[in-house]
């Protein structure tokens, strides 16, 4: 077994108050991404500073990941806050390899959160995923969001992953049935990082922002669980 994780889903911002049970998540398979396979055109927001040498990978892993979600066209859409280090040259790469890649600079650092609103701007999706930190997109956090946004009454939601013990009564719980709990049970020293992702339906936002939009009614809903997965 490995690590525990405690995955955050903020539904805030329902237009209904229609609510549902968020099921835990296992890691994304081929299957499972063609299952969750959206006809909704997609962005991914990636917030960079500094990161010549990660860049690369974690762009080209959301355009991956993104060819089995959506059968519209995707982007993504890299805000460069301020990089003082070889970055911009290396977007400008990305960019020349990938039609689907965006990028945006800003000419000084101004925040993480400064430059995700700066891609919400600047995207075209009606569905928007916005990284909250500069770190890799958690995948699974990405399909999950995207199976909560078969609710159309959803506007915006929120996912955070974090590593963490397993509580004790979960662990009590495991050894009643003969396991080895407290030996089986680990977490993973290299991925420690908090990691939170935001999803905005655009559609939505616009009807907010329009002469109506105060006439709606909105409700804000968490849901935690904790899940435990098996190493193969």
């Amino acid at each position: 077994m490995k690590r525990s994780r405690r995955p955050t889903i903020s539904r805030g911002l329902t237009v209904s108050g229609r609510r549902g049970c968020v099921p835990a998540c296992p890691r994304p398979s081929h299957a499972n991404l063609q299952a969750t396979m959206s006809s909704t055109k997609l962005s991914v927001i990636l917030p960079v500073r500094d990161r010549e040498r990660e860049i690369t990978g974690r762009v080209e892993r959301v355009l991956e990941a993104l060819t089995g979600l959506t059968r519209e066209a995707a982007e993504v859409v890299v805000v460069d806050d301020g990089s003082r280090d070889a970055t911009p040259e290396v977007l400008d790469e990305l960019r020349a390899i990938y039609p689907q890649v965006r990028v945006v600079r800003h000419s000084r650092p101004r925040g993480i959160e400064a430059a995700g609103q700066t891609g919400l701007e600047r995207s075209t999706g009606d569905l928007i995923f916005i990284q909250e930190s500069d770190a890799e997109v958690r995948l699974d956090d990405l399909q999950r969001l995207l199976r909560m946004s078969d609710d159309p009454s959803i506007v915006a939601a929120r996912a955070e992953s974090r590593s963490e013990p397993l509580a004790p009564s979960l662990l009590r719980r495991l050894r009643a049935f003969g396991t080895n709990a407290d030996q089986q049970v680990r977490l993973r020293s290299d991925d420690t990082q908090n990691r939170s992702l935001q999803m905005i339906r655009r559609p939505h936002l616009q009807r907010l922002a329009g002469p109506k939009g105060n006439r709606l009614r909105l409700e804000g809903e968490t849901k935690r669980t904790v899940t435990v997965q098996n190493v193969r």
